[in-house]
């Protein structure tokens, strides 16, 4: 009987302390208040927003098709291919060469794709670039 009248006691005094500390409940202020990151999420988008920017995730897309059909050819590394529809439409081709590649094939592979992409999108803007080690060697464009 002595062993539990001390445990009540100590079980009652601890309630006791618990609920007269000085700690707030995080959980509710938690939940009420945004967080640091969200704070700067917000701000940024705020900032994109004030200076009149569009976001054109969704406009864009690929032609898998034509960029297996490119990442295929002899000396080519890798191939980035981008749609947009906004603006009249752009067709923005990057290909990566591997460094054997010559000038000269470089440029026939831009002219070669150019062709298949203007039939492709006719009434697009094209921009398409071979590049090596990170430099641009060869470009051609249609406006």
């Amino acid at each position: 009987m002595k062993k539990t009248a001390i445990f009540a006691a100590m079980l009652g005094c601890s309630v006791v302390l618990g609920a007269c500390s000085d700690k707030e409940d995080t959980s509710k202020k938690d939940a009420d208040t945004p967080t640091e990151e969200q704070q700067q999420e917000e701000q940024a988008q705020q900032n994109l927003e004030d200076q009149g920017a569009v976001d054109k995730t969704g406009s864009a897309k690929s032609d898998d098709e034509l960029k297996e059909e490119i990442g295929n050819e002899e000396g080519v590394t890798s191939v980035s291919l981008i749609v947009t529809e906004d603006s009249g439409g752009y067709v923005l081709l990057d290909i990566d060469a591997d460094d054997a590649m010559s000038e000269e094939s470089a440029k026939e592979l831009t002219s070669k794709y150019l062709k298949k992409v203007e039939e492709k999108y006719p009434d697009h803007k094209i921009d398409i670039q071979v590049r090596k080690s990170g430099e641009t060697f060869a470009q051609d464009t249609k406006e």
